[in-house]
């Protein structure tokens, strides 16, 4: 089975943003270079929007698994952080770091919660694509 995710650019003229993308789901936005190279604040990046996609498909990886072992939690809420460096292939984010706050509505769902949340990075597309480094460090509270 194949699918096909599409993406149009347009150029902008204007100053504040480098132009508008539009995705085949319908979703458009301006984007821009993110501040620290000269890009307008405020305004979608590449590199936030590449760590958010990981941040959105380990979620829904997450979600998926949790429905699937028949586990309610009672609170989620995940940081994700990337890395950017310079490295000898030039700027590229070697590290995304992951933190999965969880808030268990049983104790008892613990052990399944910890191998959910790996599971979890196994599984997430975005996770099977990238060649970054990702570190997860789930905190796990009832």
């Amino acid at each position: 089975m194949t699918h096909e995710y599409v993406s149009t650019v347009r150029w902008s003229d204007s100053e504040e943003e480098h132009g508008t993308i539009s995705m085949a789901c319908g979703y458009t936005c301006g984007f821009h270079k993110p501040i620290e190279f000269g890009g307008s604040d405020g305004v979608l990046n590449p590199e936030d929007a590449f760590v958010g996609s990981f941040a959105m498909c380990y979620s829904i990886t997450l979600k998926s698994t949790l429905e699937k072992m028949k586990i309610v939690l009672e609170d989620f809420e995940l940081i994700t952080k990337g890395i950017l460096e310079e490295t000898d292939e030039g700027k590229k984010i070697t590290k995304i770091m992951i933190t999965p706050h969880v808030k268990l509505k049983d104790e008892k769902d613990r052990k399944r919660v910890e191998r959910a949340v790996v599971l979890a990075k196994k599984n997430c597309l975005i996770s099977k694509s990238i060649s970054s480094e990702i570190e997860l460090k789930p905190e796990i509270d009832i």
